[in-house]
């Protein structure tokens, strides 16, 4: 059975439920390394680009195949996409936690991956 979604504005002690949702949202598809390393580039990708933002954190983050690209052709390369869900405060100062990004990657040779 599926546990609850925490109320916003629970804090830090609720990424874990939300860790937990996401992962139970998709079954993972991608080796275990990768999978790791596209997390890694995400959670690193999302930090730079809410620079604008303060008190950012990531509460939950997973990385799947991308199963909504458009396939041109043939595939060579693979697809996945990083799925974040964060808390921060924008510009105007408006504190948000829930709040969901997805960063997609190809990847371009072995173990590397170019952000898309």
């Amino acid at each position: 059975m599926a546990r609850e979604l925490p109320p916003p504005g629970s804090g830090p002690a609720a990424d874990p439920i939300i860790q937990q949702a996401l992962d139970q949202a998709s079954t993972p598809d991608l080796p275990p390394d990768d999978e790791q390393r596209l997390l890694e580039l995400g959670r690193t990708a999302w930090t730079a680009e809410t620079t604008g933002y303060t008190q950012v954190r990531i509460q939950a983050a997973t990385a799947r195949r991308d199963t909504t690209a458009p396939a041109g052709g043939e595939r060579t390369q693979v697809q996945a996409v990083v799925r974040l869900v964060w808390v921060g405060a924008d510009p105007a100062g408006t504190f948000l936690d829930g709040r969901t990004a997805a960063l997609h990657y190809t990847r371009n040779g072995q173990g590397s991956w170019k952000r898309t």
